[in-house]
């Protein structure tokens, strides 16, 4: 039998990875490329008294960029701390030190960085090419630039520069990505959906099943531990809002109400107190998992910890759900977006009901044809033209309950699409199109800025009147 033309997806491996909160294109992305402009200076060779970095924010960095942690993260990056290493040290720790001495160490020499005053939110100066655009500069002491690096973050942590970005779009133009190509590819070689992504981990990014599964362990422990954590905390989350952790009280409730009547299932209740954790510990700046994203990182864990709950699945089971979740996020990014600040919510939360509607629906015996793409599909239609408006630009309001609506209605997209028959009219490949288009249609202020939506009418100080900052004036 031939095989399969490999399938250009992006590695499951960079959609589900550790990360540190509240945002993936907001605070992942900036560490990274932080990191990322660290690793140059350190290859020079000929540094010079009196130089200093400057570091300025573009676009939708730029408005929301300091209720995200954008600068804190930025300084972290900077300073050698990847992910893993802040899931052990907080963000302003680091931020403290390097603006006690105003010195950033590399490992053979020092640059002058006061974050302060060399980390700038430029709102007025246009972004492109992508919304959230970050610029570093090395300068010396005259100010002249010596070196510098224009990067995008463009969703779910990853980054990539302004030739690269034309390359992906005319990539989507001349070779498309289409879920149809995976349900073709699994029906001629009698696969289920796990087995192809393994097989096109392997063939196109070169990572074997034992790396790919050893991965997909370690992210399942994570999505856990980011649950457990949320269920036992308390306390107020950072920011002006003031607002107190729920997800253990709500449980608790829960626990005590168990057995009285209702109309909404056990487990559907349990999915939206399990998001609702794991969205907490995200906008506390916890340690989660991108699904795609940091703002959406509760839908898919809650979404399996009750699949699993309720069917006793072994974790084999669950890896195998992780890699069709993994699948049907990568098919986003390559056709559209996953970035709040280009496309809207829908690319964040939608697209995680979509990866954990179909993980869920796999599950439950699914078929790969009719019933996964349904699945993804239903769930990601009903959030279109989904709006992302950050109260006081934090991943709060009103994104931690949306992650509790994304795994509801994840868990009911995979309903639907057990239950239904008769040839589906739409597919997942033109939801995909119609969110990319639809993202591109919405005004800058409704996409990851704090200048429209409930961001420009939130009453912040509770006196019955909307307040409008210089950051939330509509």
């Amino acid at each position: 039998m031939n095989e399969p033309k490999p399938i250009p997806l992006p590695s499951v491996l960079d959609i589900l990875k550790p990360a540190v909160g509240p945002s993936s294109s907001h605070t992942l992305g900036p560490l990274r490329a932080g990191l990322r402009f660290r690793a140059e200076l350190a290859s020079r060779v000929d540094p010079q008294p009196g130089e200093r970095i400057e570091v300025t924010l573009y676009g939708s960095l730029a408005h929301t960029g300091r209720g995200h942690l954008s600068d804190l993260a930025v300084v972290a990056g900077l300073s050698g701390y990847g992910p893993e290493a802040v899931a052990n040290r907080s963000l302003r720790s680091i931020y403290d030190e390097i603006a006690a001495t105003g010195v950033l160490l590399l490992p053979t020499y020092g640059v002058v960085f006061r974050p302060e005053l060399d980390i700038r939110f430029d709102t007025e100066t246009p972004p492109g090419p992508h919304p959230n655009t970050l610029r570093f500069a090395l300068l010396d002491h005259e100010g002249s630039v010596l070196r510098s690096s224009v990067v995008c973050s463009i969703g779910g942590g990853a980054l990539a520069d302004a030739a690269a970005l034309d390359r992906s779009a005319d990539a989507r133009a001349t070779d498309p990505v289409a879920a149809r190509d995976l349900v073709t590819a699994c029906e001629r070689r009698a696969a289920s959906l796990p087995e192809l992504a393994l097989t096109m981990e392997e063939a196109v990014h070169g990572r074997s099943r034992e790396r790919v599964l050893d991965h997909l362990r370690s992210v399942w422990r994570l999505m856990n531990g980011s649950i457990d954590r949320g269920l036992a905390a308390s306390g107020v989350l950072p920011g002006p809002l003031a607002l107190e952790r729920r997800a253990a009280a709500m449980r608790a409730q829960f626990d005590r109400m168990r057995g009285t009547p209702g109309v909404v299932s056990d487990a559907s209740t349990r999915a939206s107190i399990y998001a609702i954790a794991v969205a907490e510990e995200n906008a506390d700046g916890g340690a989660v998992v991108t699904a795609p994203t940091c703002g959406s990182a509760g839908v898919l864990p809650a979404c399996l910890r009750v699949t699993q709950e309720s069917l006793d699945l072994s974790e084999e089971q669950i890896l195998d759900a992780l890699l069709v979740a993994g699948v049907i996020g990568g098919l986003a990014v390559a056709k559209a977006s996953i970035a709040g600040a280009l496309v809207g919510c829908q690319g964040e939360i939608g697209v995680a009901s979509a990866m954990a509607a179909a993980a869920v629906c796999h599950l439950l015996g699914g078929s790969v044809a009719d019933q996964i793409d349904r699945a993804a599909e239903t769930a990601l239609e009903h959030f279109l033209g989904l709006t992302c408006d950050p109260v006081a630009g934090l991943v709060q309001i009103p994104c931690i309950e949306r992650n509790a609506a994304g795994a509801t209605s994840a868990l009911h997209a995979a309903n639907l699409a057990m239950i239904s028959g008769g040839r589906d009219r739409v597919s997942f490949d033109a939801t995909l199109e119609v969110m990319h288009q639809t993202g591109l249609d919405l005004r800058s202020r409704y996409k990851e800025t704090s200048l429209g939506g409930l961001a420009a009418i939130a009453d912040l100080d509770g006196d019955g009147v909307p307040d409008f900052s210089e950051e939330t004036r509509p």
